[in-house]
């Protein structure tokens, strides 16, 4: 008896398995882009709410701790206005926190430390006119995120009342 038994597959068989990973891989370039996509913008958001509550909060520290009538608020050069402010804390050093290009800096007396690096704006208020004890730092942050796009975020209007 001879079974006659051939092995193989079909030129359909082929031409199916082909098609199927073509659609298969037609559909994953756009969804692997989009993924990428979003976990570029979702660390940056993470990047710069970290880096800008850091920034707030020791903001906030220094401030409180300035004499009122030392404070000024101006711009460096080439600066957005209201971008500076400068100040004596009670223990008699210079305290100054700007805007740098994207960076914010803090100077303490001759020391100079960069808070964050992707600062878009920051400005330093009087929100009151009758109130000079109340300040407000208003902060706008971003980052690079995908193909050149950008993620910006604005924090908080802080309100900061120094206390001496």
């Amino acid at each position: 008896m001879a079974i006659n038994s051939k092995k193989g597959y079909t030129l359909l068989e082929l031409m199916l398995t082909v098609a199927i990973i073509g659609i298969v891989g037609g559909m994953s370039a756009p969804l692997l882009t989009q993924m990428t996509n979003f976990w570029r913008q979702t660390s940056a958001r993470n990047t710069i709410q970290r880096d800008v509550r850091h920034s707030l909060d020791l903001m906030n520290r220094f401030i409180r701790q300035g004499q009122s009538g030392t404070v000024v608020i101006d711009a460096a050069a080439n600066q957005p206005s209201c971008s500076r402010i400068t100040f004596t804390s009670i223990q008699g050093q210079t305290v100054s926190f700007y805007q740098e290009g994207n960076k914010l800096h803090m100077r303490l007396s001759d020391n100079i430390s960069t808070l964050s690096n992707s600062i878009a704006y920051i400005a330093f208020t009087y929100p009151r006119s009758d109130d000079v004890s109340l300040i407000s730092v208003s902060l706008t942050a971003q980052s690079s995120t995908y193909r050149g796009g950008k993620k910006a975020l604005q924090l908080s209007i802080q309100k900061v009342r120094i206390m001496n």
